[in-house]
C-alpha cells in the first residue's frame, strides 16, 4: 500500500461522485432511446463508487465524501447538450483513471484503472464524442501537446449547495 496510491484511489472516487451527480441531472433530459443508456450509467458508476469505496477502507482510508452538489460546465437543455454533458463527463473520468493508473503501485489496481480508461473511451464514444488516440491523457509519450483535456469531474465541485448551470 502506498500513500501514492490511496491518493490515486481517492481522485478516482472524487472524479466517480462526480459522473454520478451528472448523469443524474442529465439523464432525463435524454431522449428514450438513450435514457436507459443514461441510467445504466449511474448504476455502472454506483457499482464502482462502492469498489472504490471497499479498496480504500482495505488500505485503511477513509473513502472521500462526494459534495453536495457539481458546476455543470454548460446548460443541460435537452438530449443534445445531455449526451454532450456525458461525453464531458467520460473525459473527466478518464483523466482520473489515467491518473490511477500512473499512480497505482499494485497490479491489480493498475489493472482496474487502464480497464476503466478503455471503459470511459469506449463509452464517450457511444454518446457521440469523437475518438482520440490516448483518452485521458493530455500529453501521450512522444506528441505535440494536445489542446487542455477538461477538468476532471471534481475539479468542477462547488463548494455548497446544489450544482447548477452557469
Amino acid at each position: 500500500m502506498s500513500d501514492r496510491e490511496v491518493a490515486g484511489l481517492q481522485e478516482a472516487l472524487a472524479g466517480v461522485h462526480a459522473a454520478i451527480w451528472g448523469y443524474q441531472v442529465l439523464t432525463p433530459q435524454l431522449g428514450s432511446d438513450d435514457r436507459s443508456r443514461g441510467e445504466s450509467s449511474i448504476e455502472l458508476y454506483r457499482g464502482l463508487r462502492e469498489r472504490l469505496r471497499t479498496l480504500l477502507r482495505s488500505r485503511e482510508a477513509t473513502p472521500v465524501a462526494a459534495d453536495p452538489g457539481y458546476r455543470l460546465p454548460f446548460q443541460v437543455t435537452g438530449d443534445r447538450s445531455a449526451r454532450r454533458l456525458a461525453a464531458y463527463l467520460e473525459d473527466g473520468c478518464a483523466g482520473v483513471f489515467a491518473d490511477l493508473v500512473s499512480a497505482a503501485t499494485s497490479s491489480s489496481v493498475r489493472i482496474m484503472g487502464a480497464d476503466l480508461l478503455v471503459d470511459c473511451a469506449r463509452r464517450r464514444l457511444e454518446w457521440g464524442a469523437d475518438p482520440v488516440a490516448f483518452p485521458g491523457v493530455a500529453d501521450p509519450p512522444g506528441a505535440a501537446p494536445a489542446p487542455t483535456r477538461p477538468a476532471s469531474p471534481s475539479a468542477s465541485r462547488r463548494a455548497s449547495g446544489a450544482g447548477s448551470s452557469r
